[in-house]
């Protein structure tokens, strides 16, 4: 009985020993459960322009790229130029615009070394002083929308079926050929480079007074109050089901609708990746979706109506203004253009 406390010390020293022994035997985990998950990090994209549709796409590609980039968070805001030269301004990685906002590019972003696929006349429109500041990313072109209600014979017309205002054959063979543009019918048009197109499409060039936006212009046609309007394909497609109308599509497309990307100098290190992305094959096959169009030179979207035929005329002939031109100079060109005061080639060299 006497030695029983003795034998309990001594069971009580043998199990700390143990326990001791255990604890310093073991492995040690340097982190905690769960924190060897990738590090969270946010990428911030601006977007100060776009073309119709391509915010959707944007938004759609995002989440695709952040399923495929565990711990990458992207931050979307719509803000004017004016923002990006407060003195207060905390820029951001990315900004997404089209051209005419931004005239000063080596002031703003770093060059581009990614721009691998991607057609020449497009990289072109974001190429300034021998530096690719701006990677285009998808573009639209320029149509004649023409209602309906002033041509009802024409109202189950299921494609474009002209090419420069004349009659010409569709991708459909048995389609009937149809006129251009309805006598007495003044179609609304945009100020700026769209008035190429229109010029293109318009045998006679009656007087204009552009001095619309194309988001305006959208909105009078959508609403019936014209009768003709020069729309964006984007905004063709987002009309598709509104109401009839025909489209007169052009035999080559020059356009100022395309959307670049640019990344700032102390932009996140998957800036330039997310850029390279957006021009992937799995991002640029959903523009269908908003009736645009791919930078990828081995990429056809479209295999008819208005799309197969402006892709097709893209194909022959594909002219981009350059991004960095100020917007006022492209309006004063155009307009002399579609005026018939100085030819094609003549107004558009001085904006490539």
């Amino acid at each position: 009985m006497k030695l029983r406390p003795l034998v309990c010390i001594i069971a009580l020293l043998l199990t700390g020993l143990t326990l001791w022994f255990a604890f310093h035997a073991a492995p040690v985990r340097s982190v905690l459960p769960g924190a060897e998950a990738p590090a969270r990090h946010l990428l911030r994209i601006w977007v100060c322009s776009s073309v119709g549709g391509g915010e959707s796409w944007l938004r759609d590609c995002l989440k695709s790229w952040e399923k495929q980039n565990p711990g990458a968070m992207t931050f979307l805001r719509v803000v004017s130029p004016e923002e990006l030269t407060r003195p207060d301004a905390v820029l951001p990685d990315v900004l997404l615009y089209t051209p005419g906002t931004i005239t000063a590019p080596q002031e703003l972003f770093v060059p581009l070394s990614n721009a691998l696929g991607i057609r020449e006349p497009l990289l072109r429109a974001g190429r300034w002083q021998m530096q690719q500041y701006g990677l285009p990313l998808c573009y639209a072109g320029y149509a004649l929308a023409i209602d309906s209600s002033i041509e009802p014979h024409l109202a189950v017309t299921p494609s474009p079926t002209t090419l420069l205002g004349k009659p010409a054959a569709t991708a459909a063979p048995q389609a009937t050929v149809t006129p251009g543009l309805p006598e007495n019918v003044l179609p609304l048009a945009p100020k700026g480079c769209g008035l190429f197109t229109l010029g293109c499409l318009m045998e006679q060039r009656p007087p204009l007074e552009s001095t619309l936006t194309t988001a305006e212009v959208y909105r009078q046609f959508q609403s019936r109050q014209a009768p003709a309007a020069l729309l964006t394909t984007g905004q063709i497609t987002a009309l598709s089901s509104a109401f009839p109308f025909r489209v007169l599509t052009p035999g080559e497309v020059i356009t100022d609708q395309v959307w670049l990307g640019s990344v700032f100098p102390k932009a996140d290190a998957t800036a330039a990746s997310l850029l390279a992305y957006l021009t992937s094959t799995e991002c640029q096959k959903k523009l269908t979706q908003q009736g645009l169009y791919t930078v990828r030179e081995d990429l056809r979207l479209y295999a008819s109506g208005t799309g197969g035929l402006m892709e097709a005329a893209a194909a022959r002939a594909l002219t981009a203004l350059n991004a960095y031109i100020p917007a006022e100079d492209m309006e004063a060109a155009a307009w002399q253009y579609v005026h018939g005061q100085t030819g094609l080639s003549e107004a558009l060299l001085p904006l490539l």
